[in-house]
This record gives structure tokens, C-alpha cells and sequence, in this order.
């Protein structure tokens, strides 16, 4: 039987401690100036002590509050954990619902902020630097139609970093909204697969480029099976070794691929049609031209040599997406996919 445990932030009824300097001068002489009994909304407690303080030097006063409380009326455990049922697939009503056992009166409302404040918070704790990013498109539901939609992930630690309502077959758009995040985080290598549209705006934004070895192995085994039954005749081993060199890329697998092309000999005329082997040939030299994309990952350990990461991603948000049969707005499903990635349950 499986055990779900959630990490949700202490809540204490007062604090024992007092603050070591004023917030706004960081002057460290205080006086208290005052407390009151204060009615919070959370699991277990229903008042704390909140104590406020004067600044002897601002003159300026301001409230210290126990750990786990806000100014809000809900404490930071309760926000929280409202949210984490949100992600694990449950509606805001139903979350609403279970709530009321506690009992805690929250508003199926309060509890869709919720959720958009611990998504403002995972933007906020997006790393400073990220080195290799994994770029991917989904296709959501989004109000009953169909939503082309790009995300961006953390190949590192595989978790989501962004997302845009856009195709990524449209490379301009691609280039515009990766661009502004490439100069923030530092990126320097792009992972994805092997659309041809990714290609262009990896080359576009002047990034290093890995093709995932999975789609790679996959488009290749389709085009060698179309061609083996006019091929083997007269090369019965040529297409076991080109699949060979892509599956295992040895150290100089792309200069056998290029003698593989040049001993091959097969033209392409106006008045015949184009021959399997003229084909063959075209695909070799694909293999060759690109090789590096393909083999990146050799050259560079913290590269991965798939976009795994991304599609781990993708499958964490899709859970929540079918238990709700799509969304209803843009922030939900983007609150979804973030949050879902990023929050460790």
C-alpha cells in the first residue's frame, strides 16, 4: 500500500523570540509596543499572539509574526496544503469539501489563490543559472479546444521552468519567447527532439544542439525498414551497420558514415525516378551532417542524451490534466504544469 507524505511548514501560537532589527533600518534596538490575540484559519490552531514592535530610531512600528503566519488570515500550512490537493487531481469544491472536516470554512475562491500564490512562488525560486534546458510542445485541452503549448525544462533537475501558448512548429515564435529566458539563465545547450522547426531555433539563438538519441533511433528504424526491401539485394549488411553506428555511435562512427556515402554510388536523374539507393544515400549523409546533434552528449557528461527530463515533466502534468479533463483558463493549466513539476510530495 502505497504512503503519500506531505511536507507542509510548521505553525506556532506565538513567537518566542523577538526580531533582531527593524525591517525597514535595520536599527536592532526595538520596543514592544503592544500584542493582541489575532483569529487565523488553519488545521489545528484558531488564534495566535502577534506582537508588534517600535523602531527607537524610524520611530516606525510593525507586527512579528509566529512562524507559518502571514498577514493573511490563513496560515502558510493550510495555503499549502490546499494547493497540494489542487495538484494531486482534486477539484477546488472537493478540496473545499475535505477541508471542512478539519474544520477549516475555505472558499472554493481562496483556494484557487492559493494555488496561483505557490505557483508565483515556484517562479520566484527558479534557479539563477540553468546550462542545459529541454524544449518540448504538448497539446493540452484548454476550454474544450485544442491548445499548442511549448514548455521549457531544467535538464539538471528536471524540473518545469516555463511555458507559452504557442506551436512549436513556428521556430520565430520559438526564438522569440526562448530568447529574453536563454539571457537569464545562462542557457548553452538545447535538448529536444527531432523536429526540424526546434533545429532552426536552437541555430537561431546561437546554442549548442542535442537531438534525443530515442526520437533519433526512431525516425531512422521506419526509414530503413521502407528501404531494406530494395536495398538488401544487393547490400544485404550496409543497413545493419548504418543502424549499428546510430545506435551505439562509436568513436568515429560520422567518418565511416561518410565513406558508407561516398562508396555508394547513386545519382538522382530528371527522367528517372528516384531510386532507393539514391535515398539511402540522402540519409547517410543526413546522419552525417547532423551527427553532432546526435552525439553532443559524448562530448559533454552533464548533457543528457535524451529529453527523458522533459517528458517525465510533461507526464506529471497530464495526471493532473485528466482528472480534470482539461482546463478552464490559461493560469490554471499553467499553475498545474509548474506546480505539479516543481512541489516534492
Amino acid at each position: 500500500m502505497a504512503i503519500v507524505t506531505l511536507r507542509l511548514p510548521d505553525v506556532k501560537a506565538c513567537n518566542p523570540t523577538r526580531p533582531s532589527s527593524c525591517p525597514h533600518c535595520n536599527h536592532p534596538i526595538l520596543q514592544r509596543w503592544g500584542g493582541c490575540q489575532r483569529q487565523v484559519k488553519d488545521t489545528h490552531l484558531q488564534q495566535v499572539l502577534v506582537y508588534r514592535y517600535r523602531c527607537t530610531q524610524c520611530r516606525r512600528t510593525f507586527r512579528h509574526y509566529p512562524e507559518g503566519i502571514t498577514p493573511a488570515h490563513q496560515s502558510e500550512r493550510l495555503a499549502l496544503f490546499a494547493g497540494l490537493c489542487w495538484v494531486l487531481g482534486l477539484s477546488l469544491r472537493a478540496t473545499s469539501a475535505i477541508l471542512s472536516a478539519f474544520p477549516v470554512a475555505l472558499s472554493h475562491t481562496s483556494i484557487w489563490w492559493d494555488v496561483q500564490a505557490l505557483c508565483a512562488r515556484v517562479k520566484r525560486n527558479r534557479p539563477e543559472k540553468i546550462r542545459v534546458l529541454g524544449v518540448d510542445g504538448v497539446y493540452p485541452k484548454l476550454v474544450g479546444k485544442e491548445q499548442p503549448t511549448l514548455i521549457a525544462v531544467d535538464m539538471g533537475s528536471g524540473k518545469p521552468v516555463a511555458l507559452w501558448p504557442i506551436c512549436e512548429k513556428d521556430w520565430r515564435a520559438v526564438v522569440k519567447k526562448l530568447e529574453p529566458l536563454v539571457k537569464e539563465l545562462g542557457v548553452e545547450v538545447l535538448v529536444t527532439d527531432d523536429l526540424k522547426e526546434l533545429a532552426v531555433a536552437a541555430q537561431r539563438l546561437e546554442l549548442e544542439h542535442q537531438v534525443c538519441h530515442f526520437h533519433l533511433l526512431r525516425w531512422l528504424w521506419h526509414a530503413l525498414e521502407k528501404l531494406r526491401p530494395q536495398v538488401d539485394g544487393a547490400y544485404p549488411t550496409l543497413l545493419d551497420e548504418i543502424w549499428q553506428l546510430a545506435k551505439e555511435r562509436p568513436a568515429g562512427a560520422q567518418t565511416r558514415l561518410f565513406a558508407i556515402w561516398k562508396e555508394l554510388r547513386a545519382r538522382r536523374t530528371k527522367e528517372a525516378k528516384t531510386s532507393a539507393l539514391y535515398r539511402l544515400r540522402l540519409l547517410i549523409l543526413k546522419l552525417h551532417d547532423h551527427w553532432k546533434q546526435y552525439a553532443l552528449d559524448q562530448q559533454q557528461p552533464e548533457v543528457p542524451p535524451t529529453n527523458n527530463a522533459t517528458e517525465q515533466a510533461i507526464g506529471k502534468w497530464r495526471m493532473r490534466s485528466h482528472s480534470t479533463r482539461g482546463f478552464k483558463s490559461w493560469p490554471g493549466l499553467e499553475a498545474a504544469f509548474l506546480v505539479c513539476g516543481n512541489v516534492s510530495i
